[in-house]
């Protein structure tokens, strides 16, 4: 298998939905978690905590709880209601295929500044896990969909009122076939600037 530089990895990761029929095993997503963990943190104890959803009872319990918060949070009427079954249909379909999740979670802080903290830190968490998952040819898709905010879906899936879901994580192989999709970026001289640059352009106050 081709290696790459850390550098190259970040450049040719890419978000993958297209899903293919094959098991990811769990000591495979066990040791990238355990490198993932390596992701900086502030607080006294690592902030993240992962629920997986790999076998086919805890799919179909996930997958009903995500059609049921649908419901709960009205997303169908933003849907052609005249093609709203076809719609669940595939949105259930394709849920039930993706052969493994990861629910990642941080903790709920009062205070803005730990909370801003936390959930710094386990997004860099699930960076790492997307890098490293790429590494082993493992694509990552990082969700944040509506239900993800939804205290009945988190009751459901096993999530403490006092935590945050910060990603849905859908794992699939990488089909070594498939045309991987062109990311652009914007050059980095458009969005730097230097502090009398920025003061200047707020007529120099920083009221």
């Amino acid at each position: 298998m081709e290696t790459y530089s850390i550098e190259q990895i970040i450049k040719k990761r890419r978000t993958i939905r297209t899903l293919l029929d094959q098991d990811i095993a769990m000591n495979v997503i066990e040791e990238l978690l355990e490198i993932s963990s390596y992701a900086p943190y502030h607080s006294k104890k690592e902030p993240w905590e992962v629920i997986t959803v790999s076998e086919e009872q805890e799919r179909q319990l996930f997958v009903e709880e995500i059609m049921n918060s649908y419901d709960r949070l009205d997303i169908w009427a933003r849907y052609d209601q005249q093609n709203l079954a076809t719609a669940k249909k595939r949105t259930q379909d394709y849920f039930l295929d993706v052969p493994l999740t990861l629910i990642v979670t941080a903790p709920i802080h009062a205070s803005e500044k730990l909370n801003l903290e936390a959930v710094g830190a386990v997004s860099a968490f699930i960076q790492n896990f997307q890098l490293a998952a790429w590494s082993k040819q493992i694509g990552v898709t990082w969700r944040t969909i509506p239900v993800i905010f939804d205290e009945g879906f988190k009751k459901a899936v096993g999530v403490p009122s006092q935590r945050q879901i910060i990603g849905l994580l859908d794992l699939s192989l990488v089909d070594a076939k498939m045309k991987l999709p062109t990311s652009r970026r914007i050059p980095v001289e458009n969005w730097t600037a230097g502090l009398a640059e920025k003061l200047a352009e707020n007529g120099g106050s920083n009221e």
